[in-house]
């Protein structure tokens, strides 16, 4: 018999809503992969067109990047043993934050084991109790988890909107505060917006507040060395603190904080999810760099283009099957994140298995990921996408909406 603690878990509604989706084989999360990322993967044995994947630039398969894996490997084993504080730093975690120093401009960067433990251990060591932070309601978790962290006070304003923004801001500075923190994503991750960072960064300078911008989905996509949208948006100068994640368009685990040396020697001794856990794998590390590595390049250059390509295909298809999926994504605002608006969360279930069985795999979002009555399919592009799968997807996904519709017949 269980003690009441793990029966109160067992009682919760989304416990009990996935393990009926989970019992009857119709849960579209924890599904299993048996094959590596690409513009397919076999799904529990059967070969689907992969759009829901963050492997953006399609490195998870690039022969370069599999080769320095493997190299680091057989020179530093497979497990780092330790954390960075102590006999966990090894010569890859140097070489791949010189690397990233390099490519943003700026005097240092600091390596985490994961996205979520680089904003966890960030914001818990930036800010306290006699702060305020100022986020966007459609902030990722890990950045609001952070905070709930830091035990700081915490103002949200409505999405991407400049006005309540300074709404939310002259509230903090009514507070009082000892110092004000402004955090944004700059592409967000599901329904695929971008920030207007521009006046964001406009306001926390009128404020005198610090500004923090999570780069985890765009970075290698946006801007003139593909840096992401903090480069693109111009406001480089204006960003206090930038983050971004190994686990998209590089491919591999891990996320970085980059920034002043002041700020990543602060972060070195007081992030306390970094000091407390075990470095990231030398495999991790070595993919992560070599992905950098190739992002850089001519290469890179093609690769993000055939993203944003990719993306307008997507996107045009789509609409010519009369699906819409938001505006503000053409010409130079592109996203490869292309949401396609479902409502309600038992029928974006349905439709995404509808999919899986016609071979097409997407991500879904429904609530709390979302607003209620707001799930989406989350539907990702990545370079290696070919035009004839686009167009099947878009095709499969009009016919299966469709099919689906509140006053169809099933």
């Amino acid at each position: 018999m269980n003690h009441p603690l793990i029966d109160r878990l067992a009682a919760d509604e989304r416990v009990q809503i996935f393990s009926s989706l989970q019992d009857s084989g119709q849960s579209p999360y924890y599904r299993t992969m048996t094959s590596s990322t690409g513009a397919t993967s076999n799904v529990e044995g059967v070969d689907r067109i992969m759009l829901g994947s963050n492997n953006y630039l399609g490195l998870a398969r690039h022969p370069e990047v599999i080769e320095a894996t493997t190299e680091a490997v057989r020179r530093f084993g497979s497990a780092s043993t330790g954390s960075r504080l102590l006999n966990g730093t090894m010569s890859l975690h140097e070489e791949l934050e010189a690397e990233i120093a390099d490519w943003f401009g700026t005097d240092d960067a600091l390596c985490f084991s994961t996205g979520y433990q680089t904003n966890l251990g960030t914001l818990g060591a930036l800010v306290g109790p006699r702060d305020a932070v100022v986020i966007d309601e459609y902030a990722h978790a890990s950045l609001r988890d952070g905070l709930r962290m830091a035990q700081t006070s915490v103002l949200t304003f409505r999405h991407n909107d400049l006005d309540a923004l300074e709404e939310a801001l002259v509230a903090a500075r009514g507070g009082s505060p000892d110092q004000v923190l402004v955090v944004v994503d700059s592409l967000y991750s599901m329904e695929g917006s971008l920030a207007p960072l521009a006046g964001i960064a406009d306001l926390a300078r009128e404020f005198g507040a610090a500004l923090m911008v999570d780069e985890a989905h765009a970075m290698g996509l946006y801007g003139p060395t593909r840096r992401g949208w903090v480069e693109e948006t111009g406001t480089v100068d204006a960003v206090d603190v930038t983050m971004a994640s190994f686990s998209k368009s590089s491919a591999s685990c891990g996320g970085f904080i980059t920034g002043s040396s002041e700020l990543v020697t602060g972060l070195r001794v007081t992030a306390r999810p970094m000091i407390f856990s075990t470095s990231s794998v030398p495999a991790a590390t070595a993919s992560s760099l070599a992905s950098i590595k190739l992002m850089r390049t001519d290469e890179g250059a093609a690769r993000t283009e055939a993203v944003r390509l990719n993306s307008l295909l997507l996107r045009s298809e789509l609409g010519q099957n009369g699906i819409d999926c938001g505006s503000g994504h053409s010409g130079a605002f592109w996203s490869p994140i292309v949401p396609v608006p479902i409502g309600d969360d038992f029928r974006a279930v349905h439709v995404w298995n509808l999919l899986l069985e016609r071979g097409v795999y997407t991500g879904v979002a429904v609530h709390p990921a979302v607003p209620a009555t707001g799930a989406i399919l989350r539907l990702c592009v990545t370079a290696d996408h070919t035009e004839e799968q686009l167009v099947t997807a878009a095709r499969a996904i009009a016919d299966v909406l469709a099919l689906t519709r509140p006053d169809t017949a099933l």
